[in-house]
């Protein structure tokens, strides 16, 4: 295996027990940067807006792969067919958010509007397909700012078929969504998980995107207004129980 790929899926890359460089300097540098509120599954001196689920299917335990339908339903999040209808019925009966990885088809009932499709920054390289899926209307994440490297690391590998974008062309691509007239429908995040994410250890942190990725945008034919839709009004509306 790659070192860089060993090192990155490491119990010391994936652990960050540690409350004070996991947690409290970085939120501090996050506050200084201008803002109180995170959406994260952790908490500290920000308000955190907490989520609650299943990952990918490769992190499932056999005692959920064995859960029915109405078992799960109730806690709510995503992937596999099974908790796939559990998070509808959530959904509809709630009117919750959700957030998913590609690869989910709504279906009766179910408000396309309090949706997010992340890591499309990974997945969507065609504008057409990427205008092609926007026509859904559900809302677009690009969630890897931060995120620079080479090829994307996937099933402990390296994924060579995918061209990871930069920062600057991930704002390429939300200012190109912006001008087809998708402003309501994009949400800006960081995907950080890892120690190697974090100022500390030598990368971003949660304090990047105002403090780098909003100038940068703005130089763009993106105004103010979107920008503050693209961070706050559609996140807002997203996370709103109906």
């Amino acid at each position: 295996m790659d070192n860089k790929v060993f090192f990155f899926f490491s119990h010391e890359n994936l652990l960050l027990l540690q409350e004070t460089s996991a947690v409290r300097e970085v939120f501090r540098e996050y506050q200084k940067a201008g803002t109180g509120t995170i959406r994260e599954n952790t908490t500290q001196s920000v308000h955190i807006i907490e989520g609650a689920g299943y990952y990918v299917d490769g992190t499932h335990s056999e005692d959920t792969r064995k859960m029915t339908v109405g078992k799960v339903y109730g806690v709510v999040y995503i992937v596999c067919k099974k908790l796939m209808q559990a998070t509808a019925h959530a959904h509809i009966e709630l009117g919750c958010p959700v957030i998913l990885h590609l690869g989910w088809n709504p279906g009766a009932g179910e408000d396309i509007s309090k949706t997010v499709m992340p890591h499309l920054d990974r997945t969507i390289f065609d504008n057409g397909e990427l205008l092609e899926f926007a026509k859904m209307r559900n809302n677009l994440e690009y969630n890897l700012f931060g995120t620079e490297m080479l090829n994307y690391m996937l099933n402990y590998a390296y994924n060579l078929e995918v061209d990871m974008p930069s920062d600057s062309q991930r704002v390429k691509l939300v200012a190109f969504l912006v001008q087809e007239g998708y402003e309501d429908n994009i949400v800006i995040a960081h995907d950080i998980h890892t120690k190697n994410r974090l100022n500390k250890y030598g990368s971003q942190d949660y304090s990047h995107i105002l403090k780098n990725i909003v100038a940068k945008m703005l130089s763009r034919v993106i105004n103010q207004t979107q920008v503050d839709k693209a961070f706050i009004e559609n996140s807002k509306r997203w996370l709103t129980f109906k």
